[in-house]
């Protein structure tokens, strides 16, 4: 019996074709059917078998709605590509597409990670005109953590690997740098704060990769690392007594210092700058004489003088501001910087800090003291926090974590009525006896 009569047909779809034609194989010598293709004229044909007429005509129209997409050409990945496709579309949802497109994205333009962390640093600086002692305390966390995953790209360190460096970090170690534990054996970790200060520099960092697209917008490996909750700890508050007898005890260079930070709550940077080795200040400068107005009783704190460096503000000079700095000999008309050095810039080894921590509070010098003091003070005098907080160049929140222990009117009172002794008031019954004195008046500042 003759073999059916095999003729040549073309498959049409979107403006393009293709031919089918009778094909006999080489070696079996049976009749099969053919159709050759290629997407751009300088590709090398390719060829298509099928058994029968019907198999070959759907061949050839799936491949021309193939070609006319100019998409994924299916039939010619290798079959570990076509299982790995069949296992994503099992296990993704449309809702899932777009956080996997961003995932894969990421990774492509993911940095490796020491070289994102200097232009996360170099992009702090930038911000800041200069490197401050917060961008020193963010490279000393940054850098080593960087060397640890030195050649893995920011998308590739899971929450595991970051984990494990953020346990060792915290770690306390011994003379020797070895971990140190407790009697039972746990590892011994470094104060609360301290933990939560390193993760806040992990999460900054990878929010900014987040911005830069180097990580898709979901839940970091900094975010999954545990926030030690404080614990609700009064701040430490001066007594009036206490202020007493640091102005008793504290040397004529320090005077000053000390008044703008008790009666006006200003920073001990703003009123010095420190000089910490390991970053410089730039142009950063204390306050001058010439900035504290007398006539309208205000100090006019310049941006370049001011935290943040964004904004001036006015700091309202009270009564005992006014005679304390004339105690402390800054009088009107008197020009150049108040204070050339910053005490508190290293409390544990200023020689003038570590006299007055034993002699007045005989367990060393109560940081920030003086700003916390003003701070709860000053609230309870006029009860209005957001005037507060602006007069010391803070938000309301930051007021009340770390600078506001909430004191009685008669408290507020008492404070701002300190004044030097020699000045023509009424002592209290309970006289301090001491150069200087707590006083009581009728009003207030």
């Amino acid at each position: 019996m003759a073999a059916p009569e095999r003729k040549t047909f073309t498959v049409e779809r979107n403006n393009a074709f293709l031919t089918c034609y009778p094909w006999k194989h080489p070696t079996t010598g049976k009749w099969k059917w053919r159709y050759g293709w290629r997407k751009r004229e300088d590709e090398a044909w390719k060829y298509v078998t099928r058994s029968t007429k019907e198999r070959i005509k759907d061949s050839a129209w799936e491949k021309l709605g193939e070609i006319s997409e100019g998409g994924i050409i299916w039939s010619d990945l290798s079959p570990e590509v076509r299982r790995f496709l069949e296992d994503v579309h099992r296990l993704t949802k449309p809702a899932d597409y777009p956080a996997v497109l961003a995932l894969l994205e990421t990774r492509n333009r993911s940095a490796e990670i020491v070289e994102s962390v200097k232009r996360f640093l170099a992009w702090k600086i930038s911000n800041k005109g200069e490197e401050t002692r917060h961008l020193g305390n963010m490279k000393r966390v940054l850098d080593p953590m960087a060397e640890s995953f030195k050649g893995r790209s920011i998308a590739d360190i899971h929450d595991a690997d970051l984990m494990g460096w953020w346990k060792s970090r915290v770690t306390r170690r011994d003379e020797k740098g070895e971990p140190m534990k407790d009697a039972e054996g746990r590892p011994v970790y470094l104060s609360k704060k301290s933990c939560n200060d390193v993760r806040a520099v992990l999460v900054e960092f990878w929010n900014w990769a987040i911005l830069e697209k180097l990580h898709p917008k979901e839940s970091t490996p900094a975010d999954k690392l545990p926030r030690q909750e404080l614990d609700n700890h009064e701040r430490r508050v001066l007594t009036p007594q206490e202020m007493v007898a640091v102005f008793d005890t504290i040397s004529e260079e320090w005077r000053a210092w000390a008044v703008l930070g008790a009666f006006c709550g200003l920073r001990p940077e703003e009123i010095a700058p420190a000089e910490r080795k390991g970053y410089s200040k730039g142009n950063k400068r204390g306050i001058r004489c010439e900035e504290i107005d007398f006539r309208f009783k205000v100090i006019r704190l310049p941006a370049e003088v001011s935290k943040g460096g964004k904004r001036p503000r006015n700091v309202p000079l009270c009564d005992a501001a006014l005679a304390w700095l004339a105690w402390a000999g800054i009088k009107p008309g008197m020009t150049g910087p108040v204070c050339r050095r910053n005490p508190c810039e290293r409390p544990k080894k200023e020689p003038e800090t570590i006299r007055i921590g034993k002699e007045v509070f005989k367990t060393g010098w109560p940081q920030d003291a003086l700003r916390h003091s003003y701070g709860s003070y000053r609230n309870a005098l006029i009860r209005n926090m957001p005037a507060v907080a602006e007069e010391m160049g803070t938000s309301v929140a930051m007021l009340n974590r770390h600078y506001h222990n909430p004191k009685a009117l008669e408290e507020g009172q008492e404070w701002f009525a300190l004044r030097p002794k020699g000045f023509r008031c009424v002592p209290m019954e309970a006289s301090l006896g001491s150069k200087s004195e707590v006083i009581s008046r009728k009003s207030f500042p």
